[in-house]
């Protein structure tokens, strides 16, 4: 019976140890498209945002991630259109997604509206046999490099007003398999939040995430923001791992650990925003920090001096 071990094929999320299963983010705070594909257009304005984030750096193996999304609207803010384009890497499996975002909008009160969207496209998986050593060789696996092209398919629901927001979607909804590479399960997630006025020139907004595939423990973001004069978002996050359903037997429950991460997002302009996370786990892996950076643009008119309702979230 051969043996694999990876420079490090576990993807431990949320304290729980996973094969690779859905690129880790930080700042999908400030880019819901990433979690969400009904988030498309909601802003309102065209916009594009890059994410580069290196996880428990200076350990080998350890994941790497680069995203790039775009999305706007058509139709008077009725139709929203988005793009995101993947690559992640972990040990020796990788995923290079892209995927095309339709999203439509409902009016379902003065300030709500209520938006349905789907993401479509395809997902190379490798795995590079090159980084993995065995004991027993097995010669069915001795090509350098394994790939398959497999469909990707996400859905969600997003409300929103001005200042609250609630969104629900799932990815990875076409079920995928393959003999010779990692290959993703669903994922749910749940997340909402509220922005609250501290004063003329500052706002909090607290907001939470729940990550959910039922098979392993749940995932939870809490999050909290304070936003400085329009233009300096100072704030942290707590990721823990919970037992929200009994999915395990016990002699098969893993230990949860937590996470803290602290963040900052800057508008240099009114077109241009800096983002940067420090991430930092609770547990075995604690010697080993993550760092996370991102930058937006907005395709404002010169007329416009500030962003287009709803810009907190």
């Amino acid at each position: 019976m051969r043996k694999l071990v990876l420079i490090l094929g576990i993807w431990i999320l949320g304290g729980a140890a996973y094969a690779q299963q859905s690129a880790q983010y930080t700042q999908y705070i400030f880019n819901g498209l990433i979690i969400n594909p009904a988030y498309a257009g909601s802003k309102e304005i065209w916009n594009v945002n890059a994410i580069y984030r290196d996880q428990w750096t200076g350990l080998d193996g350890a994941p790497k991630t680069q995203t790039l999304s775009a999305d706007g609207t058509l139709k008077h803010g009725l139709i929203g259109l988005g793009f995101q384009a993947m690559n992640d890497e972990i040990g020796a499996d990788g995923q290079l997604s892209l995927l095309a975002n339709a999203a439509v909008r409902l009016k379902v009160s003065e300030t709500g509206n209520l938006r349905f969207g789907i993401a479509g496209g395809a997902t190379q998986y490798s795995r590079d046999w090159t980084k993995i050593k065995t004991t027993d060789p097995d010669p069915l696996n001795q090509n350098d490099n394994a790939r398959a092209i497999l469909p990707t398919v996400k859905a969600g629901v997003f409300f929103h007003t001005e200042r609250f927001y609630a969104g629900l979607s799932g990815a990875n909804l076409v079920p995928v398999k393959s003999d010779y590479v990692l290959t993703p399960t669903r994922h749910y997630f749940l997340t909402s939040g509220y922005v609250f006025d501290l004063g003329e020139h500052m706002k909090f907004k607290p907001s939470f995430l729940v990550k959910e595939d039922f098979k392993g423990p749940t995932n939870l973001d809490l999050n909290a923001f304070v936003l400085f004069a329009e233009r300096i978002w100072l704030g942290a996050s707590y990721r823990t791992g919970v037992t929200l359903l009994e999915k395990q037997t016990p002699e098969q429950k893993l230990e949860l650990s937590s996470a803290w991460a602290g963040m900052a997002e800057l508008y240099i302009t009114p077109k241009i925003k800096l983002g940067y996370a420090y991430d930092f786990t609770l547990s075995e892996l604690n010697g080993y920090a993550s760092h996370e950076i991102s930058i937006g643009y907005y395709f404002l008119k010169k007329e416009e001096t500030f962003m287009l309702s709803p810009r907190y979230f």
